[in-house]
């Protein structure tokens, strides 16, 4: 299998999730900014990480397949990095989406925090249903992407590494010969004759696993609920 087409199995689930993440982030950011300016803040901030981290997949899969898309993305990065070096606001807020982007889950924790210590009457009640929720979300995303194959980067000195990782599908022979076969279906069609559909299958498994992630804190809700007792007011899904 060419490298272009490997490159973007790997890095489309990563695309597609950050997209989704990112856009219920943004939304979430203006709903609550009234009410909770700091939870907000927050949260437009992870939406903005998110954003960036699935734009550095993009790269990779640009870099890789030596479209045009990646000459543009060189083009925006340089222009980004030349602004930050002569306007002192957008290279502090460089540096925090950049700092969100590689530590999006610890974000994410303290983004809850502010939600609970801000927002909440009881803290001490919402504090307990957050922890319970958000470990069953973390849980569901680890699980989804060792059952999807999804990549994951380590840092090696000022280096970030990307390790592949076998799906867990791959080891059932039915489900093997089924992805296999979605793979190559997409491999040889194009949408209207010009666009490829190579990134289908990639999209589908950020799409689960944006499902996954949903339906881990929504089950963490149900485990709190069945703990503490209901609350009066639902709690506010976090993925």
């Amino acid at each position: 299998m060419p490298a272009g087409i490997q490159t973007i199995g790997l890095f489309a689930p990563i695309v597609a999730s950050n997209a989704i993440f990112s856009a219920r982030r943004a939304s979430r950011g203006v709903n609550s900014i009234d009410e909770n300016p700091l939870y907000g803040a927050m949260n437009m901030d992870i939406a903005a990480g998110q954003t960036l981290k699935g734009f550095k997949a993009a790269k990779e899969v640009a870099a890789v397949t030596n479209s045009e898309a990646h000459i543009m993305a060189e083009g925006a990065s340089e222009a980004i990095k030349n602004l930050s070096k002569t306007n002192k606001v957008v290279n502090g807020i460089s540096k925090v989406v950049d700092f969100t982007a590689n530590n999006i889950n610890p974000i994410i924790c303290a983004t809850s925090a502010a939600k609970v210590f801000f927002g909440s009457d009881d803290k001490y009640d919402a504090g307990a249903r957050e922890i319970i929720s958000l470990g069953a979300m973390f849980a569901s995303e680890r699980a989804a992407k060792t059952f999807l194959g999804m990549p994951y980067t380590t840092k090696a000195g000022e280096k970030t590494v990307t390790h592949l990782r076998t799906a867990l599908y791959d080891k059932n022979p039915f489900l093997k010969a089924q992805a296999s076969a979605i793979k190559d279906y997409c491999a040889t069609k194009k949408l209207f004759n010009k666009v490829s559909l190579n990134f289908v299958p990639g999209a589908v498994k950020g799409l689960a696993f944006v499902g996954a992630s949903i339906a881990g804190y929504k089950l963490g809700t149900i485990i709190a609920d069945s703990i503490l007792g209901k609350e009066e007011k639902e709690t506010e899904e976090c993925a």
